[in-house]
Order: structure tokens, then sequence, then C-alpha cells
């Protein structure tokens, strides 16, 4: 190659170099997502008053304030809506959420519904503290009650450490149980 136009090159990633990235937290760190946040009025609310309360802490970095089960009780065979209604109370990472739902009668069934927050539009890297961040999931019941267990997880097993349960149960992997899903009778 020659000089002049390795000497263009070294200048050039030099001044990329220096161009200031918003939302990068040390040197080499990726940029945060650019996130649209007007088009998230339907996610960025807090928990209604109906919603069952749960006060459980991920990494000091993430509370699940409460969740809603729509309807109030699980009917075999027939979609439900399950919202998260989650706190941020520090940046973050790049988290997934890993939801459990295993047959609370011991059968060994389990409904995973491991996702991104907000059906992948608002992931957790986008996240700034003091967002109430409403996060549906729907999933078919089958017909017993379900034990709901959740967390998050990065890759793997690499878990967020559950710092406090509140209302819930530490199960001693990072996961917390977080209450029971009735059944309607």
């Amino acid at each position: 190659m020659p000089p002049p136009v390795r000497l263009a090159l070294c200048l050039l990633a030099l001044s990329l170099g220096c161009i200031e990235r918003p939302y990068e937290s040390g040197p080499g760190a990726p940029a945060r997502p650019q996130i649209d946040r007007s088009a998230l009025r339907d996610v960025l609310v807090p928990p209604p008053p109906d919603a069952t309360p749960v006060g459980a802490v991920f990494g000091n970095a993430v509370e699940l304030l409460a969740y809603k089960l729509e309807p109030p009780a699980l009917v075999a065979g027939q979609r439900s809506k399950l919202t998260f209604y989650w706190r941020c109370k520090a940046e973050m990472e790049a988290w997934h959420v890993f939801v459990h739902l295993d047959d609370a009668s011991g059968s060994g069934e389990r409904i995973h519904a491991e996702h991104d927050p907000a059906s992948g539009r608002f992931p957790t890297d986008a996240w700034r503290p003091g967002d109430f961040v409403a996060d549906p999931i729907l999933f078919v019941a089958g017909r017993n009650a379900l034990l709901l267990y959740l967390g998050f997880y990065s890759t793997g097993e690499n878990r967020l450490p559950l710092t406090s349960p509140g209302r819930g149960r530490d199960d001693g992997n990072n996961r917390l149980l977080a209450g029971v899903l009735p059944i309607a009778k």
C-alpha cells in the first residue's frame, strides 16, 4: 500500500475514534440501542391497581413490581395473558426474560416463555432508571394451576442474580417463584 494511502487510512481511523458515541459506558463498549420511546406508550406504564404485587429485585438493577393475569384464573385450553410490570433501577446490559410456568400438580410439565421485553420492542439495555415497563406474554393453559418462575438470562446459564425475592421465593438458582396462577373451577 502506498504511504499516502496508508497515512490517509490511519488519519481516518484516528478521527473515527474521536467521534462521541452517546450511551457508551466505557472504552470499547457497544452503543446502547436507539429506541423511539414515543412508540412505547403502551409499554412505559406503571402497574394497574389490581395487579399482584411482588417487589422482587434482580441484580440491584430491575424490580418486578407486580404481574397481572388475564383472565384472573386460567381456563384449560384457552389463551391467557400474563403481564409483568418492571421498574428499572439502574442501567442494564442486554438481558432476556425467562418464564417457566410449571404444572403445580408436580407432573413435570412446563410452559417456556423466554423472550425479550415488550415482544422484543424494548430491550433491557435501552431501559433507563425510573422506567416502568409493561411486558406481556401469551400462553395456553393446561388443566392445572401453574407455578410462576422467572428471571433474566444472557447466554447459556448466565443469570442475573436475584437480589431480593420481595413477596416471592428464591429457588436458589437466581429464579424467582413469583406466585401461583390459579385454574378456574
